[in-house]
């Protein structure tokens, strides 16, 4: 039961820091319908940042997270303005083209990653012990990771529901014809929803260089935790993000214990099919009648 009850920790802990990230995957989903394949180099950018900040200056990464967010979300205003802004209005085009664009992307910033901090694999050793209850070990790095994602997406979603822009996001990723027709100028609201999706990618990643070791090039696991993530919740459900990073962090620890390591990265590709067979809405999707 100790042994469980473990792994139940390191995958509820491990789950809270993926949610902050997938909700900023899923915010550019619902309201643009774009699948943004550079989400996790944006992450993995964050930390290794933070990562190389750390081992010059010593700044905690906390104390970098406010600024990595505003930088994520003018990169992420300046990237929809200037090139998603410009995809062809046809749904069906549209997306396509914005695979294409941000695949490109992906590997624009993790080409520039490299030439600017190196292929060298960087985290934070702040906060490297555990505390020790009921025979329990409880890592300080990623509690602390946890209660910080825990912050930021209760105040994500505070924003959300009770701020105009919030409620516009919402109206728009619902019913965009809906959201026109009351007066929202639904061209200004995704420029906000993918910049301030970035943001939230951008301040995950500052949180991750605690409890990863990364380099430039890994962003594509963090897209792929994001997407499986989001489509085990429900996509466009923000309830249903945070369960589903909460499932997959459980899943990730015990296949990791029970399986290894390298068989543990199979875990958002094995709950992807499962989901997509058996629960095509998601765990709190809305279902077909």
């Amino acid at each position: 039961m100790v042994l469980i009850a473990q792994l139940v920790i390191n995958g509820v802990l491990l789950g809270g820091v993926l949610a902050l990230s997938a909700l900023g995957f899923n915010i550019i989903f619902g309201v643009m319908r774009v699948v943004n394949l550079a989400h996790g180099d944006f992450v993995v950018l964050s930390a290794v940042f933070c990562a190389f900040v750390f081992a010059q200056s010593n700044i905690n990464p906390l104390f970098l997270l406010p600024l990595t967010a505003i930088a994520g979300f003018l990169f992420g205003a300046v990237v929809h303005r200037y090139l998603l802004r410009r995809l062809p209005g046809e749904i069906a085009k549209a997306e396509a083209s914005s695979l294409t664009l941000t695949f490109g992307l992906s590997f624009l910033l993790a080409g520039a990653g490299l030439a600017v901090f190196g292929g060298n694999y960087r985290s934070v050793p702040y906060l490297t012990g555990a505390y020790h209850v009921a025979g329990l070990s409880i890592p300080q790095a990623r509690l602390l990771a946890f209660g910080s994602a825990l912050v930021l997406a209760a105040l994500l979603g505070l924003f959300l529901r009770f701020t105009a822009i919030g409620r516009a996001i919402r109206a728009t990723s619902q019913d965009v014809e809906g959201a026109l027709a009351c007066g929202i100028d639904a061209d200004r609201v995704r420029t906000i929803s993918f910049a301030l999706g970035t943001a939230v990618a951008t301040a995950a990643g500052a949180l991750m260089s605690f409890i990863y070791n990364l380099n430039p090039q890994m962003g594509v696991l963090f897209t792929i935790n994001a997407f499986a993530i989001v489509v085990i919740g429900g996509l466009g459900n923000y309830a249903g993000t945070i369960a589903g990073a909460v499932v997959l962090g459980l899943a990730q620890s015990f296949t990791s214990y029970f399986a290894g390591a390298t068989l543990s990265e199979a875990a958002p590709y094995v709950l992807f099919i499962l989901v997509s067979l058996f629960l095509p809405s998601g765990i709190l999707g809305r279902r077909a009648t």
